[in-house]
């Protein structure tokens, strides 16, 4: 419900700073004209967006209907649909490459997230993903976290999941993805603003 309730305000927390990692992650998944592309957690749609100014034939896919909504208002031209990354509603090997943009970290299960994109692939096919780096490093988290811990209560009920963090230690990364089948995996540090 918490999904729901992000799409009308989505653009004033992280819509300028998360689609800044667009051109990296579509250049890491080899996104280019007349290549098939799934958008994981696609939110109100940027990276689908950025992939279609490509040229790439692209499907965006998000669990939250209102952000489904939102990315169809953005952008009439793009194939969005609700579906669960956990659970990808795709035949196997139907895309060359599959993106998610600061997705795989709010997901219950994100190693079946993983061997799901696995599945979805193309042989020869790319996956491309980004994670927060660790609270120390991503200097906005840092401060949201202080704050809490100043002000509020850390401890308080989250849904079940993985440490949100986990993905930033790059050899628990590469071991995940590695786990999953991929190969020759490349973990790189982006720089926001």
């Amino acid at each position: 419900s918490g999904w729901e309730r992000a799409s009308a305000h989505y653009e004033n927390a992280f819509g300028t700073l998360t689609p800044q990692a667009a051109g990296p992650l579509l250049d890491a998944a080899h996104v280019s004209a007349g290549r098939r592309v799934l958008d994981v957690a696609t939110g109100p749609g940027p990276i689908a967006a950025a992939a279609a100014a490509r040229g790439a034939d692209v499907i965006g896919l998000d669990f939250s209907a209102a952000m489904i909504a939102e990315a169809t208002r953005r952008h009439p031209a793009i194939v969005f649909r609700e579906g669960d990354a956990e659970a990808l509603p795709f035949d196997a090997s139907s895309f060359d490459a599959v993106v998610m943009n600061f997705g795989l970290l709010h997901l219950a299960r994100p190693d079946t997230a993983m061997a799901e994109a696995y599945r979805v692939l193309r042989g020869g096919g790319r996956y491309a993903l980004t994670v927060w780096s660790p609270p120390e490093e991503a200097v906005g988290f840092g401060l949201v976290l202080a704050a809490v811990r100043e002000c509020g209560n850390p401890d308080v009920p989250r849904p079940e999941g993985p440490p949100f963090f986990r993905f930033s230690d790059r050899a628990e990364f590469r071991r995940t993805l590695e786990h999953a089948g991929f190969t020759d995996v490349d973990v790189r540090t982006l720089t926001l603003t």
